[in-house]
């Protein structure tokens, strides 16, 4: 053991103190079979984290100790740059200095804020939701955290209470809510509270007018929103639809459908991208970017692997560049706009000493340059690998011969014989073959042709196996090697560098190079190392294994003709092919390296190393002929992937920045439909932008009447956009009687069910266009006195009034209601202190705020709308014993929300009566006393709401009559992020799965549902065979017998109850909201008569929107290694007989 590890125990055995059911000899005992001589602390830190995961899917408890393990890890990382004395002070001074912190924190009373902070509370956390902190939230320079997760949680509290006038107390008041997960900010606001650019704000809504100006100066808004992270909901309506009359150039509109290509194309111009066979790092070797799938690891900035969500391929003509890295194969091509981590302004002649001076002085600093700004002599950063992951008892020589056998090995094609070939006279590696084949008692044999070529053989397996007792043969010997035909040659048959050995130490990773340059490299000159190979996969591996060393190198790709035969040494004739493709990298001779061949190491480098990267010059770019399929990634808790000639950006905003909404009764509403459909003419089709419908209720009762429905252009029918309910129909209908006189041109009728239908279809199709709700928006919208509700945000939860010359904003939070309830019930002085005080949180956020747009300032300012939701709620019936597809939860939410927003606007009222109602109060419904629960009397005669109450709400309708600070103050988003910091299920959302797996370089690690695994270990029923259960089914109960039936309905997954329930929870927490809810749904197997009744259910009982429509896919649990499975693995079902979703009444269905 190295003096690295040495006390490792002290630190597990602090890990697992005071946690039930874990046991710190167990950690200790899987940490000493993965660390190896020379580990490095950084190493050993991550070897002690994989090997506490390993225990996690047999006890939850193991979460707690992998976190207090990486929070060790943090906290030594944060120490070696912020000493521990004065910590706070300290780190409030870096970041002000690193001009990431906010000045005017440093004016706060430091003493009594740092002696506020409370470090037990590091302990709250869970390993995912800690990795989430340290992954994306914690403040760093050049990938060195500096902030500590109470340090976070105070420093966006002080953010949000630096205009408060008792602001320290303010700030520890808030630090109390944040640090205790009884409510978190959104992502915006935990991101920027507290720096020197607090944009806060998750969600603008914007109207496009229907005008080339209107037009384009959304498109102008959106980037302008999209730049700092926001998510926007676009109103399209009022955009002329196809055929509708142009005065200016008495021509015809194509519709609003180009106009929303554009706005796709624009967000598609903010994720640059590369073509299709660049080559990208990933667990399983360097992999063209087009190949790489969702689920794949790649490796991004931080130099660890992390997985891939979402690939993306988009058609485009922008510009490209090829961009020419000095240490690399083949050049980039790339979107111009894509970003490279590089270093810019280093003249070309300056030697790398002086260079890293200048980084060390600050006079230049890697950034995130476009490709189409590098220059010739940038320096383009390429990440140091850092994952290392040993390989159980191999050895250094193991790791020689494997590099031998890749470079000049092979395994027989009925797989029984190793051999390796070379000159005796001049290859040192046959003698090493000689050498550890009789050190291991391995027989071998050779045979060769003359003097200059030798073939050692050796069997695949040592003989036979034999029954103890009868010396029978039973089956074949084990095997001779550490290694099998897998190891050596991909799927393709080409020899690369197995994904297990790919991480070996560096030791290790230096004797696999000897083997490989001793077998098919060389060195030229005495200075010059080389390898050459048929096989791009061994290049590529070879590459790569030097990078993890901090050796960048180069090469080049070469066909040369060679149609000839040729005469051995022995007479023999050979026929050449006549094409011989190859790969030649030119290793740098590096101490460490040079000696591996026996080379003179290098005195200069011609790269820089900093801050685990190396940064190669960039020796030209220009331009090139544009690709016309181009391919980026998404990955997760990361912002970057490395290609092999560079570390890029994943190209800024994401898929999904934005979604259109259009009216149900727009002309262009059929096309708008099959926008997201990948088939058809492309020029009319947004495969990257979210779209929703924006349904009124006349069009629902006509569906419900089986009745005719008309299409407009809006230019025709310009009051429809703005009316609702009664007025709207009134109005309708008379546009409709106007079309039968003639006096409208661009029209036409369809049947509203067919309409329907095709809107379901592509719905489950596509996922898209979202169903929402303009009636019960407006209906029961606050703010009708002062505009109208158009559209939704980007998850269907907010909805505030837009125009054109008016951008709504809103401000997300939630409240962590899991801790809020006992078994006993909810906590009601609890929960009323945790809502009051966020709603002063939010509140703050609207004055504290960056905006980037003056439309929304303007807009934030005068109506102070917020959007305080909550999350935990399955938690909350796990504790309450209380199966979700039951009568008591829907009661549950019903009282729950009733709670909640009494606290909210009550507190809001307070907030009026400290700083004044927000500006457009007057005319309100909150200025006639008309309360949310009151406005359900407005939805029209369909509506089956519940307006039962149990609190009282008479004292209420009276103050907010008075005045309240915030326009709208509650709404549900989704939470994904937040929710997994605080360790509780997302928003309202029903448990998705019991059990789900998550994959990192050292294999998968399994996460199971800690409340169901309390329970089961209380009935005995715990074991390894139910977790092998529980991943043959995905983590569903159902399937699982011995299962009691009241633990089978209190965690059933989404997929195992009705959506039904789901809705009924969703209008009981309607009525209590002034926005809206993002609700997602979920269908097992969908059919064309549930998803009608489903979504008509939704209208019915008054839920003003919904979200994603989820249907069931294959799992992603790998299934092949389970135990105790008697290895019936559940495959792939047949495709049942289909159902059409436009033909409810298909037999399938009954």
């Amino acid at each position: 053991m190295t003096a690295t590890a040495v006390g490792f125990e002290s630190r597990v055995a602090d890990a697992c103190a005071g946690l039930p059911d874990v046991a710190a000899e167990l950690v200790i005992a899987e940490v000493e079979r993965n660390i190896y001589q020379g580990i490095t602390d950084r190493e050993l830190d991550d070897a002690l984290i994989m090997s506490a995961r390993t225990f996690v899917e047999t006890e939850p408890n193991y979460s707690f100790v992998c976190a207090r393990l990486l929070l060790d890890k943090l906290k030594r990382e944060v120490h070696g740059v912020v000493p521990e004395d004065k910590y706070f002070h300290e780190y409030i001074r870096k970041g002000v200095k690193l001009d990431r912190i906010d000045p005017e924190l440093a004016t706060f009373d430091l003493d009594r804020i740092a002696a506020a902070i409370k470090p037990e509370r590091d302990l709250q956390f869970g390993f995912i939701g800690l990795q989430t902190l340290y992954d994306r939230y914690l403040l760093h320079e050049q990938g060195v955290r500096y902030e500590l997760p109470q340090a976070f949680f105070m420093r966006v509290a002080m953010g949000l209470a630096i205009r408060e006038d008792d602001r320290e107390a303010r700030a520890i008041q808030f630090y109390e809510l944040l640090s205790s997960f009884d409510f978190m900010c959104s992502t915006p606001t935990l991101f920027n509270s507290g720096t020197t650019r607090p944009q806060l704000s998750s969600c603008f809504l914007t109207t496009v007018d229907d005008d080339l100006n209107g037009i384009f100066q959304g498109y102008r808004n959106n980037a302008l929103l999209a730049k700092y992270s926001g998510g926007l909901g676009n109103d399209w309506t009022p955009v002329r639809g196809m055929g509708a009359h142009i005065k200016g150039t008495n021509g015809q509109s194509q519709g609003v459908v180009p106009f929303l290509k554009i706005a796709n194309d624009t967000t598609v111009a903010v994720n640059q991208c590369f073509a299709p066979e660049t080559s990208v790092y990933t667990a399983d070797g360097a992999r063209s970017i087009q190949d790489v799938q969702v689920g794949d690891l790649v490796l991004g900035v931080s130099g660890s692997y992390r997985e891939v969500t979402e690939v993306f391929a988009y058609d485009q003509v922008d510009p490209m560049v090829e961009v020419n890295v000095k240490h690399s194969v083949e050049a980039l091509k790339v979107t111009a706009g894509h970003p490279f981590y590089a270093i810019k302004g280093v003249p070309v002649g300056q030697d790398s000493a002086r260079t890293l001076k200048w980084l060390a002085d600050g006079k230049v600093q890697p950034e995130w340059v476009d490709a189409g700004n590098l220059e010739e002599g940038d320096y383009v950063a390429q990440v140091v690998p850092k994952e290392v992951v040993p390989v159980h008892e191999f050895t250094e020589d193991d790791a020689r011969l494997y590099g031998i056998l890749l470079g000049d090995g092979h395994l027989s094609k009925d797989g029984q014989q190793w051999g390796v070939s070379g000159n005796p006279e001049l290859d040192t590696h046959l003698e090493f073959v000689r050498s550890y084949l009789s050190a291991h008692g391995i027989h071998f044999w050779e045979s060769g042709r003359d003097e200059t070529c030798l073939q050692i053989h050796w069997a695949f397996r040592r003989g036979v196996r034999r029954d103890s007792v009868t010396g029978r043969i039973t089956g074949a010997g084990d095997p001779t090697l550490p290694f099998t035909y897998e190891d050596l040659y991909d799927g393709n048959k080409k020899k690369r560098i197995a994904r297990r050995f790919s991480h070996l130490p560096h030791m290790q990773t230096r004797m696999l190079l000897k083997g490989l340059l001793e077998t098919d490299g060389g060195v030229s000159r005495g200075v010059e190392i080389y390898f050459t190979t048929t096989s791009q996969p061994l290049a590529a591996g070879i590459r790569y294994q030097l990078l993890r060393l901090g050796v960048p190198s180069a090469g080049q790709y070469r066909e040369r003709q060679q149609d000839h035969v040729g005469t051995r040494s022995d007479g023999s004739r050979m026929t050449f092919s006549p094409v011989v493709k190859a790969f030649d990298i030119r290793v740098p001779a590096v101490p460490g390296v040079a000696e591996l061949v026996g080379c003179r190491p290098l005195v200069k480098r011609n790269w820089v190393e900093h801050g685990g990267m190396v940064y190669s010059r960039v020796r030209e770019v220009r331009q090139t002929e544009v690709v016309p399929r181009v391919f980026d990634l998404k990955v997760e808790a990361d912002e970057s992937y490395m290609t092999a000639a560079g570390l890029a950006h994943n190209g800024g905003k994401r898929k999904g920045a934005a979604c259109a909404y259009l009216e149900t009764w727009h002309i262009d509403v059929e096309e708008f439909l099959d926008l997201r459909k990948n088939t058809g003419d492309d020029r009319r089709r947004t495969h990257d932008m979210n779209t929703a419908n924006w349904v009124p209720d006349e069009f629902m009762r006509r569906v419900e009447a089986d009745e005719q429905w008309t299409l407009f252009s809006p230019d025709e029918v310009p009051d429809l956009h703005d009316s609702y309910g009664p007025a709207f129909a009134r109005k309708y209908r008379a546009y409709e009687e106007s079309a039968d006189r003639g006096e409208i041109r661009v029209f036409r009728r369809v049947r509203a069910v067919d309409l329907w239908r095709r809107m379901l279809t592509m719905l489950f199709e596509t996922g898209h266009p979202w169903i929402t709700f303009k009636d019960p928006c407006n209906l029961r919208s606050p703010q009708q006195h002062s505009g109208v509700v158009h559209s939704s945000n980007l998850c269907t939860e907010i909805t505030l009034n837009t125009s054109a010359d008016e951008v709504a904003v809103c401000n997300l939070g939630s409240v962590n209601l899991a801790n809020h309830v006992s078994p006993e019930g909810i906590d009601h002085a609890r929960l009323e202190r945790t809502v009051r005080t966020a709603v002063r949180m939010l509140d703050n956020v609207i004055d504290i705020n960056f905006y980037t747009i003056p439309e929304a300032r303007r807009s934030n300012l005068r109506h102070r709308p917020i959007g305080l939701g909550m999350m935990g709620f399955a938690d909350s019936l796990f504790t309450l014993r209380v199966p979700l597809a039951s009568p008591e939860a829907v009661d549950f939410a019903d009282r729950s929300m009733e709670e909640i927003s009494y606290y909210a606007i009550t507190a809001s009222a307070d907030l009026a009566e400290e700083r004044g109602s927000y500006e457009s109060f007057a005319g309100s419904l909150w200025s006639k006393g008309i309360l949310p629960i009151d406005s359900v009397a407005h939805l029209g005669e369909h509506a089956e709401m519940s307006t039962t109450s149990t609190l009282d709400w008479a004292l209420v309708r009276e103050r907010v009559r008075k005045g309240v600070r915030n326009s709208n103050i509650m709404a549900i988003a989704p939470t994904a992020t937040i929710s997994n910091i605080c360790g509780v299920g997302q928003s309202i959302e029903p448990l998705y799965r019991n059990l789900f797996v998550k994959s990192n370089m050292s294999g998968d690690f399994t996460v199971v549902n800690a409340a169901l695994v309390r329970d089961l270990k209380e009935r005995g029923l715990w074991d390894a065979r139910m977790v092998a259960d529980l991943k043959l089914h995905d983590g569903a109960l159902t399937p699982i017998e011995r299962i009691p039936s009241d633990l089978k309905a209190l965690y059933a997954t989404a997929f195992e109850i009705s959506s039904d329930w789901l809705i009924e929870a969703a209008s009981r927490r309607q009525k209590w909201i002034d926005q809206a809810q993002s609700l997602n749904l979920y269908i097992s197997a969908p059919s064309g008569r549930k998803l009608d009744a489903l979504y008509r259910l939704a209208w019915r009982k008054g839920l003003k929107t919904t979200y994603y429509l989820r249907s069931q896919s294959a799992t992603h649990v790998e299934k092949s290694t389970l135990q105790g499975t008697d290895g019936k693995l559940n495959a792939v079902a047949v495709e049942p007989a289909a159902c059409s979703i436009t033909d409810p009444d298909c037999e399938a269905c009954q």
